[in-house]
């Protein structure tokens, strides 16, 4: 039996991770685990080639996604609202992870707390340093009384001392371990950039599908039910590509969020879903996501109630509102100047054209306006 005593595991996860992965190779499988004194027990056994992966939860799991389930993945062990997964697989093998959201979440709050109290005792401190250099910039000279309470200041002071460079080492620690994080979801996402399959490819164009995006995951899905493989999704959202293979059933849904964070895009990628498109645009951050439907009962949804489904159906109708609204109403007096300006003083070409354009514009946007609106109706009529 080996035991290692490791304080600060936890502010660095994917360190953490590879130690365990390291000493499995050495033949030391973890056993015991216990958070209380930030101790490890390892058995001898034969020298394995393994992944570990640590997980946090606001409550504890008794169960795990059938998608983590599919990619190996199974408990070590489990103490609290953490748990050590592990997986005989290779890395460039596994595809899906134990999601990073809760963790990353208690990153940012214990962040927080030590920042509070860095800037109390930075605070505590400036008044003694205050109370100092007035002192030293007068011309009476300093006297310290000698006191049996000297002991406990110092005692103090030395404890403030550790919590202050125990709150500087955290924090750096803490954001060092969030960036990594989100370092590794980049390279994950890069190393599975989609890549043209060899055969029969078609693209189709699909301009608007925002502004209707059931009947999009709809024409999605038929076309995957038919054999028509999606493996890629050009740059402005528009272009669809795919591979001619065997059917598969498949789920889509595109999502419309103000903020897509990291941990936004961590939750639904361990939850099983895969990123097929996301825009860069800052008025419209759509994302794209497809799974395969290997067990709907098991399978979380985006979207899990036909509530938080309608909700938001609705946002996206009231922010596509917002948006063109003051476009239809600005053209709106536009055309109402170029008409009285023609029944003033005649019909010009260039009037008549204006005008047109005019027309088509609120005709285009209010069109978009409106089927959102009715994106949101076949939604509440389900």
């Amino acid at each position: 039996m080996k035991r290692v005593f490791r304080p600060f595991w936890s502010y660095d996860l994917p360190k953490s991770e590879a130690w365990l992965a390291d000493m499995a190779s050495q033949g030391w499988v973890l056993t015991e685990w216990n958070l209380l004194l930030r101790r490890f027990t390892f058995r001898q056994d034969q020298p394995i080639q393994r992944s570990y992966q640590i997980g946090y939860a606001p409550s504890s799991q008794p169960s795990m996604s059938s998608s983590l389930a599919a990619e190996g993945w199974s408990k070590r062990l489990q103490q609290g609202k953490w748990t050590v997964y592990e997986n005989d697989q290779m890395p460039s093998q596994i595809k899906a992870y134990p999601s990073r959201k809760h963790f990353l979440r208690r990153n940012r709050k214990i962040s927080y707390l030590f920042m509070g109290i860095l800037l109390y005792l930075l605070l505590i401190a400036m008044i003694p340093l205050i109370i100092l250099g007035f002192s030293l910039s007068q011309d009476t000279p300093l006297q310290v009384q000698p006191s049996p309470m000297w002991a406990v200041t110092w005692a103090a002071a030395a404890l403030a001392v550790i919590l202050l460079v125990l709150a500087i080492y955290s924090i750096i620690k803490l954001r060092a371990a969030s960036k990594a994080l989100l370092l590794n979801h980049e390279d994950f996402k890069k190393s599975h950039e989609p890549q043209k399959p060899a055969g029969v490819t078609m693209t189709k164009l699909k301009l608007g599908w925002m502004y209707a995006p059931d009947r999009l995951e709809e024409w999605l899905e038929d076309k995957e039910r038919l054999g028509w493989n999606l493996y890629k999704v050009g740059p402005g959202g528009t272009l669809f590509h795919f591979s001619k293979s065997s059917p598969r059933i498949m789920k889509y849904h595109a999502d419309y969020q103000v903020i897509g964070d990291e941990e936004y895009f961590e939750l639904h990628r361990q939850a099983g879903w895969d990123k097929v498109y996301s825009s860069s645009s800052s008025l419209q951050k759509w994302t794209l996501w497809s799974r395969e439907e290997l067990d709907r009962a098991e399978q979380p949804e985006i979207y899990s109630d036909p509530y938080h489904r309608l909700k938001h159906a609705r946002k996206i109708a009231i922010s596509y509102t917002a948006l063109f609204l003051p476009m239809i109403l600005l053209y709106s007096l536009n055309v109402t100047a170029f008409i009285d300006g023609m029944l003033q003083d005649g019909i010009t070409a260039s009037r008549a054209w204006n005008t047109s354009l005019m027309f088509l514009s609120i005709l285009l946007f209010g069109s978009f306006a409106g089927r959102t609106w009715l994106y949101y109706r076949r939604l509440k009529r389900l």
